[in-house]
């Protein structure tokens, strides 16, 4: 109680000798300060009249975020045995199984890594033909179809845009691949 009375006192004595220094064209030194928490500078406006100030507890702490600290160090043998509980180590993945496409050891529910980089460097190519037939550098809005070297266009085809592959289709790449998805969404 005592030590907020004093800063209010502070606080008031020190907004007095401010005034007192404004109305007679004086500015305070320019110099080292004192700092004290929960005191602060007034606010000043364009003009160099002061603005009102809030009262109360919220003016004290002047803006101060207090956050706790440890009163005691914590050994390392202590740190050690929170940070390395059995409960946060690394577990071993159990549900592993080797995919049916390529046959390297994929996490259930997930998606192949070596597959996802061969659909990656087929869509890749994909995109590259696509690039290449836009006229003016303008996307096309037409529905656009992928021809491999071993496939023939359906009459439903023909008014769409076909990007032709001068490859064979891989065995992955399954024609209905796209009308399954646009199914099930």
């Amino acid at each position: 109680m005592a030590t907020s009375l004093l800063r209010i006192f502070h606080a008031a004595f020190q907004n007095v000798e401010i005034r007192l220094l404004q109305a007679f064209g004086l500015h305070p030194p320019p110099g080292p300060a004192l700092a004290i928490p929960g005191c602060h500078h007034p606010l000043q406006g364009s003009q160099g009249s002061d603005m009102t100030e809030p009262s109360g507890l919220s003016s004290l702490l002047g803006g101060v975020f207090l956050m706790a600290a440890p009163k005691h160090r914590q050994s390392l043998e202590r740190r050690h045995k929170r940070q390395r509980h059995p409960d946060k180590l690394i577990k071993p993945k159990e549900n592993l199984f080797p995919c049916p496409e390529c046959g390297s050891m994929m996490q259930e529910g997930f998606l192949c890594i070596n597959c996802y980089q061969r659909i990656k460097y087929e869509t890749d190519i994909i995109r590259q033909k696509i690039k290449e037939t836009e006229t003016d550098g303008l996307a096309s809005t037409a529905e656009t179809v992928v021809r491999y070297a071993d496939e023939t266009i359906t009459e439903s085809d023909k008014s769409k845009r076909v990007i032709e592959m001068a490859r064979k289709k891989p065995h992955w790449f399954t024609k209905d691949m796209y009308d399954e998805h646009w199914k099930t969404s």
